[in-house]
Parts: structure tokens; C-alpha cells; sequence
């Protein structure tokens, strides 16, 4: 059967979508196509009806290379007969540099100042100036124990069955949420976000007098800190198999391979002088992804070609022979390691064996 196609006259769209329909989704990702068009200076990304500009400034000039793409999109919308929600403006400077902070950003075509935040909520990760994420953690700790307040009065039953599956299924995913991004680095904060699971796990019947680390292994759990570092040996994994984006500029995940030790990870070098920014360099992803999986044994390392249920099946086999020990207040005493990170847990796991 033969099957002619027909394209019909353009027509000039000159009213909206109803909210809910099927067709509106599409019509929207064709208005938005070329936002980005005249856009010479800086980086733009819209994620649904969210648009965002980033621009690194050095200097006055790069301030006013923003502005500038900023009232090109202005121009964008005045060309599609859309409009901007001038109050929901936010601009979030990440930086040390109070000298270059003093430029402002106005909005157009009144030239409405655009406020200054020291954090920014976007797709659901509260940014902050400091370049740190301890807000998120704090907001993220907050919702979880507020989700682990309402699982404890809602079911009067506490039997670990019951128990184990809120909490994978409710909880969990508030604390798992984007943690390649977030994953923190400081003591404090780690244990922050390890008493999350370390109270719940508490209330479980007939286990609530064991030792936390001996409730992880009755429990078949991992601790926080671990879950996290799994994420980003996964998600470094995956780059590499192109099954997600790589990482941009100085960030990206570049892999090597030798004879002698496999398939492994550029680590990228620190330069700046401040220890701040130091740590958070350590700390990121792009640095933090590669070293842990780097340390992982040959035999997971190389693993090319094979489906991601493979992988992580190979990934979990090894870390459940590696003792997990999370950071928790109380229980420093007869650590086997500095930490609970695998850069830590694996050559002391392994002077065990010897």
C-alpha cells in the first residue's frame, strides 16, 4: 500500500493551547526552538517553561556581553508575541570576586532590576552563591524527616517488611535525588544526611536494639554515603559508554587505557591556590566520578558493551565485600579507616584480607 503525504498551508497561530492538551507540549517545544538564536555571549538551556543564562564574567565587558543576550531573548519574545514574567527574574552569582558583583543585571524593556539571590532552586537542587550545597542538604534532610514523620504516624505496624518498602519507595528517592551533583564531601554534612536512615532504621521491631552498621547488614542496605558514591561510579560508567551526555570543557570525563591497569579516567588537576575552592573542586563530580572509578578492580573498569543491569550487578558483587561503615555521630570507635568513602574502605578492606 502506497502512502501520499500532504503538508498543509500555513496558517498564522494567533491564540494559545488549552493547558492539557496533547498537542500543547509540541507546539511549546516549537516556540522555544530558537530562543537561543541570537544568544552570541553566553549559555542558554530551557528545560520546559524554565530558561536559564550563564555567563562567566571576568570583567565589566563579560556583564555587559550578558546583558546584552539577556535583551535578545527579550527581543525573542516580542518577535513571538510572548510574554516574560518579570518577578520571577533571579540571578544567583557564584564567585569570590565582590568587585565584579557590584554590576547589575536589569531586565527588559523597562529595566526592571533583576534581584540577587544567594539561593536558587532549579529543577528541584537549591543552588547557592558559595558553590557549596549545604542549603539543599539542610531543605533535603527537612523533607525526608518530615516524610519519615508521616510514614510513623500514618502505620502503626513496624515490621521490617513494611517498614523497608516506605522507605525504598518514599524516601529514598528524596534522598537520592541528583546526589551525583550534591554529594557532600564534609564530615558534618555527611552524618547529617546518614541520621536520616540511622533513626528511621531505629524504629524497625525486634532490630532496634542492634548496632547501626550491624542494621545495614541485616537490612541488606547500604549506607547513604555509599549509595551516593554507587550513583557516580554508575553515572562515570555510563558517560563512557555514551549511553549519557558527557560533561563539557574543562569537566569532561576523559577515559585512557594501558596494558597494565585497564580501562581508567583522567583525574583532572587542581590549580587554584584558595582551599575552598580546593575542596569544592575535589568534591564535584568531575573529579570526585572519576577517582572513585578509578579504584574500582579491572574487571568492572573494563566492562564495555553490556547492558547497565550488568554492570551494576558486577558493581554490587564487589562493593558488598567491601565493609560498609557510614559516618554517624557515636560511632567513630574502632573505625578501620579514616571514612566510609571507598577511596578509603578498599585498601583497608584489602589489608584485611592480606
Amino acid at each position: 500500500m502506497n502512502f501520499v503525504h500532504f503538508c498543509s498551508d500555513p496558517s498564522p497561530v494567533t491564540s494559545g493551547v488549552p493547558q492539557g492538551s496533547v498537542i500543547g507540549p509540541l507546539l511549546f517545544l516549537v516556540l522555544i526552538g530558537d530562543i537561543d538564536k541570537n544568544v552570541a555571549h553566553s549559555f542558554l538551556s530551557s528545560f520546559a517553561d524554565d530558561t536559564r543564562l550563564l555567563r562567566e564574567v571576568k570583567g565589566v565587558r563579560d556583564a555587559s556581553s550578558l546583558q546584552k543576550d539577556l535583551e535578545s531573548v527579550y527581543q525573542w519574545a516580542e518577535d513571538n508575541n510572548a510574554s516574560f514574567n518579570e518577578k520571577k527574574f533571579e540571578a544567583l552569582r557564584i564567585g569570590i570576586d565582590e568587585i565584579l558583583k557590584i554590576t547589575t543585571n536589569y531586565t527588559a524593556p523597562n529595566g526592571t532590576i533583576i534581584s540577587e539571590k544567594d539561593h536558587l532552586r532549579d529543577l528541584g537542587i537549591t543552588m547557592s552563591a558559595d558553590g557549596s550545597f549545604s542549603q539543599h542538604i539542610k531543605n533535603m534532610c527537612q523533607s525526608a524527616n518530615n516524610m519519615c514523620s508521616w510514614i510513623l504516624r500514618t502505620f502503626q505496624s513496624r515490621s521490617p517488611e513494611l517498614m523497608l518498602t516506605l522507605w525504598k519507595s518514599l524516601v529514598l528517592p528524596i534522598l537520592d535525588y541528583c546526589s551525583q551533583l550534591w554529594s557532600p564531601s564534609k564530615i558534618g554534612l555527611i552524618q547529617q544526611i546518614e541520621n536520616v536512615q540511622k533513626v528511621f532504621t531505629r524504629k524497625i521491631n525486634s532490630h532496634c536494639r542492634e548496632d547501626y552498621w550491624d542494621r545495614l547488614r541485616l537490612f541488606n542496605l547500604y549506607s547513604l554515603e555509599r549509595r551516593r558514591e554507587r550513583y557516580r561510579i554508575i553515572y562515570v560508567w555510563k558517560m563512557l559508554e555514551g549511553m549519557v551526555p558527557n560533561l563539557s570543557g574543562n569537566g569532561k570525563i576523559i577515559p585512557k587505557t594501558s596494558l597494565r591497569f585497564g580501562r581508567t579516567c583522567y583525574i583532572p588537576r587542581i590549580t587554584s591556590y584558595s582551599k575552598k575552592l580546593q575542596n569544592l573542586r575535589n568534591g564535584s563530580f568531575c573529579v570526585k566520578g572519576p577517582t572513585l572509578f578509578n579504584c574500582m578492580p579491572p574487571h568492572i573498569r573494563n566492562l564495555r558493551g553490556v547492558e547497565l543491569s550488568v554492570f551494576k550487578k558486577e558493581l554490587d558483587a564487589f562493593l558488598r565485600t567491601i565493609a560498609d561503615e557510614p559516618l554517624a555521630q557515636g560511632y567513630s570507635l574502632g573505625r578501620r579507616a579514616e571514612s566510609n568513602s571507598l577511596l578509603h574502605m578498599i585498601p583497608a578492606s584489602r589489608q584485611e584480607i592480606i
